[in-house]
């Protein structure tokens, strides 16, 4: 059975916040402290967003050129 994106998405935010809020409680940091982890991470996310992009990009280029290959040694 396929999950529909927007059920899989909210069920992963809630599974996210309340691991979050979790380790809030049992560290018992100030919210000022615990931003600047939240942003650490945040940043780290989103580095291995970019990396993922660049590489669908590249697979993407990859099988379209060979895809415009297949169709030149069809046409000789």
């Amino acid at each position: 059975m396929n999950i529909p994106l927007s059920v899989l998405l909210e069920n992963t935010k809630i599974r996210m916040t309340d691991s979050v809020n979790k380790v809030i409680q049992e560290s018992n940091l100030p919210a000022y402290l615990i931003e600047g982890i939240l942003s650490d991470i945040l940043a780290e996310v989103r580095k291995q967003k970019n990396f993922e992009l660049a590489s669908d990009y590249a697979s993407m280029n990859e099988e379209n050129q060979k895809s415009e290959e297949d169709k030149k040694e069809g046409e000789e």
